[in-house]
């Protein structure tokens, strides 16, 4: 069990460390480009020090679209769970989980 130990946790090692390095190169950059929008000179409303307040508002923003994704998620799961039965039980006398019925792909996907 030592090595398939090993290889899990160097695969979650390596996902975190590109979700790490995908998230901060995302706020630098949004950062940056903030901070150069300030710097030209625009005419605005906003300082250069509300900035962190913006990132703050991304942040909350970017967790509430990725809580109603969730939802959708399970909805769409739950609707092609109800599809998959339907077809393959009732209406073609299709065992469940049969590779023959299209709906059981999308249904598997869900689970």
């Amino acid at each position: 069990y030592v090595e398939a130990l090993v290889i899990c946790f160097r695969g979650g090692a390596f996902s975190a460390v590109i979700n790490l390095t995908l998230c901060i190169t995302g706020v630098t950059l949004l950062f940056t480009l903030l901070q150069l929008m300030f710097a030209a000179g625009e005419t605005s409303p906003l300082n250069s020090s509300d900035i962190p307040m913006l990132l703050v508002g991304y942040g909350f923003g970017a967790s509430f679209v990725a809580l109603f994704m969730q939802l959708g998620g399970g909805i769409y799961t739950k609707a092609a769970d109800v599809g998959a039965d339907l077809v393959g039980k009732v209406e073609q006398s299709i065992p469940e989980d049969d590779p023959r019925n299209p709906a059981t792909i999308a249904d598997l996907v869900g689970d």
